[in-house]
């Protein structure tokens, strides 16, 4: 099995229904994938996702189930998620072929993910959010839509033929692969102590709290930061509320700085 391959976790956002999820099951055993991940199913009934994948049992078995995206996303070092619609915020946007290029490059570092949403509403703009790139499938402007299992399968198999050779040289891809690997724990505790930092000197006006902070998120996510360049801006961001308290501009109580 190839590094990307054994690397590669698929992950499926609150699938509603258990035959979708078995689907998914088959295109990843399909082109070699061995991790799958699932945060908040409806369901998942092993005997009802066996229905689309047979001789399945083991790999079902092995399912991990989570509460909540961070924690299903804490040990990856690069994400992306499939979306049909366009957005307005600012995310590094790929197709499949270049999406699996990006995976592959993020894998010689660590683990990577690939983010699929429920089947009635697509990724909401708070998971994008922590993708370091936003994949859409190119398809028919006068119907997009497809269904959980295509989904994971185009995206697969754009994985699988990356491994296989089948897809040439290719062209490079100018995304954060190949920069740090950090996990996106870590990233997510310096996203908490930059939003503590903006509190602290008060920056946030009214309604701009989301905007500014999805901002935030977009261009660390970009930048590719290693482990000595996140502990910068961990201390950059972390130094405001404490300034503020030494210099008697704030009260201890205030702040609830978490402690990396």
């Amino acid at each position: 099995m190839s590094l990307l391959l054994e690397r590669t976790s698929v992950v499926l956002v609150e699938p509603q229904n258990d035959i979708n999820i078995g689907v998914a099951v088959r295109a990843a055993r399909n082109f070699g994938v061995p991790s799958m991940r699932l945060v908040r199913p409806r369901v998942a009934d092993p005997e009802e996702i066996l229905v689309c994948a047979p001789r399945s049992e083991e790999y079902i078995e092995g399912i991990e189930i989570y509460d909540d995206l961070d924690s299903a996303l804490a040990d990856r070092v690069f994400v992306v998620g499939l979306t049909a619609r366009s957005r307005s915020a600012r995310w590094t946007v790929l197709t499949p072929p270049q999406a699996a290029r990006a995976l592959q490059a993020a894998s010689q570092e660590g683990p990577v993910a690939v983010l699929f949403g429920r089947e009635d509403s697509g990724l909401p703009n708070e998971v994008l959010d922590r993708c370091h790139g936003v994949v859409t499938i190119p398809t028919n402007p006068e119907y997009t839509s497809l269904n959980l299992g295509q989904a994971v399968l185009l995206m697969m198999w754009e994985i699988f033929r990356l491994q296989s050779g089948a897809d040439g040289p290719g062209e490079e891809v100018g995304v954060v692969a190949a920069g740090g690997a950090v996990p996106m724990a870590a990233l997510e505790r310096l996203f908490q102590h930059a939003e503590e930092a903006l509190e602290a000197v008060e920056f946030f006006k009214t309604d701009t709290r989301e905007h500014i902070l999805r901002s935030v998120r977009s261009v660390f996510m970009r930048a590719g930061l290693d482990d000595r360049e996140l502990a910068i801006w961990h201390g950059i961001f972390r130094e405001v509320p404490a300034f503020l308290r030494r210099k008697g501009l704030v009260q201890e109580e205030d702040q609830s700085s978490t402690k990396q």
